[in-house]
């Protein structure tokens, strides 16, 4: 959620989903931030948690009266369902800190997210998002100067030559530096470069639930429904209705269509493909029931470094970190113990396939450069993924169709 909707979800409130004491859970924390500067008495903090669909499930507005950081807080969320928790300090109704998207697990039992530390905001003009590697950056112009953000800090930067693109360094320290061409840009940190940035895409993708045996699919847009079902010879359209949110589901009820979609959050796997779907769907069609998966398989994979533990049922070395991290764009990046890799990757309705892979060139010991050799060869194998009971990402592919790596969330 960026800053604008949990501006107008925090000024004027939205819709928010109803769920008994008895099915709700607590997720608890607190906020603060680094700086040494005093919030006036006149400081007002507002909380919100929310699910798929921009389901609210609890918002919390309170005036600070004088209080500092850190800020305890306490939201009541459904029971069994994922979601995220966003805060936005303001002063005189303009927000002054921000942490956005700090994200819980599914699941039954409380939560503690621990200290969460908000960043300062400062709007940016003509801003350009970019995702570098699940880092995200920010440039943009604050009071007619150039301005990069990235890690909840600004960087004031000047214009410098470049051979081509358009290229900007930091105007005291020329080891910060934001190199744009084109869709791509390098950003550099204090000499630190991050992985290959991409623009974000902010058009949101529907979400779709399908399933087989009749054909059927949901189009879940922006304003409307789209059903198909029947193999194409039933369709029907609908406006888009207010999520309802019961214990570990989401529903949508389409009266005037005579159609209801439940969302349960439990993995599920396509029956003719295998594929996993973070969403178990179940499709009322007049008197029928219609099976099916839910939601787009990348965000089982996206969001997190995986920490690889074995490669082809080989345990990785004691002190070896070895990760395999995929992110929205359809890149993958990790570390084989040795060398940082990156390449890309191919997510469709068959499977998964990455594309050539691409390494830094540092010597390492014997151990760790076998060892490498072993992870390349596996991901060179991969054709499909799957998450076992336990949560853990298995890669499978290979002669044998087997788990050549198996991976865990830090």
């Amino acid at each position: 959620m960026r800053l604008l909707s949990l501006s107008i979800a925090l000024t004027v409130g939205v819709a928010s989903a109803s769920h008994a004491q008895d099915h709700s859970r607590q997720i608890s924390g607190q906020l603060t931030y680094l700086p040494r500067i005093a919030l006036p008495p006149d400081a007002e903090v507002s909380i919100v948690a929310e699910g798929a669909f921009d389901a609210e499930f609890d918002f919390k507005s309170f005036n600070t009266e004088g209080q500092q950081v850190p800020l305890s807080f306490s939201l009541e969320v459904p029971r069994d369902l994922s979601g995220t928790v966003s805060a936005v300090i303001r002063v005189k109704d303009q927000p002054w800190w921000l942490v956005e998207d700090v994200g819980f697990a599914a699941g039954a039992e409380p939560v503690d997210l621990g200290t969460m530390r908000l960043e300062s905001y400062t709007p940016l003009s003509f801003a350009s998002r970019l995702d570098c590697g699940g880092t995200e950056v920010l440039f943009g112009i604050v009071d007619d100067h150039a301005v990069l953000r990235v890690h909840g800090q600004d960087y004031r930067m000047v214009e410098a030559i470049a051979a081509s693109g358009a290229r900007y360094v930091n105007e005291r320290d020329d080891s910060t530096e934001f190199w744009s061409k084109g869709k791509s840009a390098m950003v550099t940190v204090a000499g630190d470069a991050l992985p290959e940035c991409t623009q974000v895409d902010e058009s949101a993708e529907p979400y779709r639930a399908s399933g087989n045996e009749p054909g059927w699919n949901v189009a879940i847009r922006e304003t409307q429904v789209d059903l198909v079902a029947d193999y194409g010879s039933l369709t029907r359209t609908a406006p888009r209705p207010d999520v309802q949110v019961a214990r570990g589901t989401y529903v949508l009820d389409m009266r005037e269509i005579d159609v209801s979609l439940t969302l349960e959050e439990r993995l599920c796997r396509d029956d003719a493909t295998g594929m996993p779907h973070p969403h178990s769907a179940t499709l009322q069609l007049e008197d029928r029931s219609l099976h099916g998966c839910g939601g787009d398989p990348a965000s089982l994979l996206t969001g997190v470094a995986w920490q690889i533990k074995e490669v082809a049922s080989e345990e990785a070395i004691d002190g070896a970190t070895l990760t395999v991290e995929f992110d929205a764009d359809r890149r993958v990046s990790g570390s084989t113990g040795c060398n940082r890799f990156m390449g890309g990757y191919d997510l469709t309705g068959e499977g998964l396939s990455l594309g050539q892979i691409g390494t830094t060139m540092m010597m390492c010991r014997d151990e760790l450069m076998m060892q490498e050799r072993g992870v390349l060869d596996a991901l060179e194998q991969v054709r499909r993924f799957d998450i076992d009971d336990t949560g853990e990402l298995l890669l499978i592919g290979g002669p044998d169709d087997s788990t050549v790596l198996k991976a865990h969330r830090p």
